[in-house]
């Protein structure tokens, strides 16, 4: 269950967000399985892709500024979806598993990119859907920004506020949104736990950006994350970015930071380590 840092926040309609500049487009992919998954797209279709993953509650428009951008949108192809179980993709319900929500992810990329690798971005739970993502399909991921992304199963551990809001008698005072996403992340530990084995696969550049301040996911997954993907000589090919007085709700709240990152990836010109 989420705290008060996202309950007191309403972010802006994605109408306001993108006036006087291109509209999203959108299109529903159906997948093998027979459920759908809600796209939206705006910039270069010929460029980079760039596919934004949102969390847990969320919705494609959590990346409304970012895919707003002019310059991003001139150099770049944007794609940010609902999630399978959420929004535009919510027929057969909840999805809780990290592999299936990232198969899903592969064939909107099979479908809208074919055979272009994408600078993946992952919010919150959306930050273990791209790491998984890019576990079981890294030839479909050139580089992974995480952003305040719940990754280190050690931190998974629920608080007593989540304990308090799962109680028979606080649950039904509980909104529906934050039931469902509580039901989505109860089962993310193990998980978790279970790709320990599987961060070897990661040989992509990484850019984490956690904010110093943030109350729903611990900073000290920047520091997991760090310790996961620098080994083996890889410590050129990792960057951790810890954003001072700065809480959970990048995307809305900072999305320069992650345009920035997009941008580091996209002027890479082929260096095998980030662009500072």
């Amino acid at each position: 269950m989420l705290l008060t840092e996202c309950g007191s926040f309403a972010p802006p309609e994605p109408e306001l967000v993108f006036k006087d500049r291109a509209q999203p487009v959108f299109q529903m992919i159906r997948l093998a399985s027979g459920r759908s998954v809600l796209v939206a797209e705006t910039g270069n279709r010929n460029a980079t892709p760039v596919l934004m993953i949102h969390g847990s509650p969320g919705a494609w428009s959590d990346f409304a500024h970012v895919m707003a951008d002019k310059e991003l949108a001139a150099s770049a192809h944007l794609i940010a979806v609902d999630r399978v179980g959420w929004g535009g993709s919510a027929d057969g319900g909840l999805e809780t598993r990290l592999e299936i929500q990232a198969a899903a992810l592969q064939a909107v990329l099979e479908q809208i990119a074919p055979g272009r690798p994408a600078v993946v971005v992952g919010h919150s739970y959306g930050g273990p859907v791209a790491v998984r993502l890019a576990m079981d399909h890294p030839g479909s991921v050139q580089a992974l920004i995480l952003v305040a992304a719940s990754i280190d199963p050690e931190l998974e551990n629920p608080t007593w506020f989540q304990a308090f809001g799962r109680t028979s008698i606080v649950r039904p005072l509980v909104p529906d949104l934050l039931l469902r996403a509580d039901e989505e992340i109860k089962p993310l530990k193990p998980q978790l736990e279970s790709m320990l084995p599987l961060w070897s696969r990661l040989t992509m550049p990484v850019l984490v950006i956690q904010g110093d301040d943030d109350s729903l996911v611990p900073p000290e997954n920047a520091d997991f994350a760090l310790r996961m993907l620098s080994s083996g000589g890889r410590a050129n090919s990792v960057i951790v970015e810890r954003i001072a007085d700065q809480g959970h709700l990048i995307p809305w709240q900072r999305p320069d930071l992650i345009v920035k990152g997009v941008h580091r990836f996209l002027n890479r010109e082929g260096n095998s380590g980030l662009q500072n």
